[in-house]
């Protein structure tokens, strides 16, 4: 008589508890992180996760496990050692971002989603131009996510439809253009310089 399979996943990351303290399992290992409901162990949890997503030994989620905090906290953490650049805006949109999708799972994500994040965007009042700018942070996240197999290519094909958004065509701000600065203050300018 043969044996049944199990096709069930492997399960979700998550916290569960062990008399007064959380603890985690990966796998059949149980990883203590400390008393239930304070800072350290929550820290340790979120640490976890992204060990769990950026290191291949560890790895025992499937992609339509992960979630939009998971994605968020591992590609902060690659952008904050590898595009410092960027890393602020990312991290502004990522914020955004897990406002309104804390535990959602990536794979679920669909235009819908990103036009709402979009307007989301628009309603923290910022300008035109940085909407645009924090969708591009978006788009990016879910692309490395795709190149290390976390999101599925379908989610960020999905992101990449989302529009710029038109002068004119939206209720978010238009940034000033700068102006050229007058003669005067550069002669001045220089002139204490010199």
């Amino acid at each position: 008589m043969n044996k049944k399979t199990s096709k069930t996943p492997p399960r979700i990351l998550q916290i569960r508890k062990d008399r007064d303290y959380d603890c985690v399992y990966i796998g059949k290992k149980k990883i203590m992180l400390g008393r239930t409901g304070t800072p350290e162990a929550e820290a340790a949890f979120r640490q976890i996760q992204i060990q769990v997503l950026t290191d291949p030994s560890l790895a025992s989620l499937k992609p339509e496990q992960i979630t939009v905090d998971n994605l968020c906290l591992a590609y902060l953490k690659y952008a904050k050692e590898h595009d410092l650049a960027h890393y602020f805006g990312t991290k502004t949109a990522a914020g955004i971002l897990l406002e309104h999708y804390t535990g959602k799972a990536i794979d679920t994500m669909d235009t819908r989603h990103f036009l709402h994040l979009q307007d989301m965007f628009v309603q923290h009042g910022v300008s035109r131009q940085y909407c645009n700018t924090l969708m591009r942070y978006i788009r990016a996240m879910l692309k490395w996510g795709v190149l290390r197999k976390l999101v599925p290519h379908q989610v960020y094909v999905e992101a990449q439809f989302i529009p710029a958004l038109k002068k004119g065509k939206t209720h978010a701000y238009e940034k000033p253009k700068r102006q050229p600065v007058s003669d005067d203050v550069i002669h001045r300018t220089l002139g204490t310089v010199l």
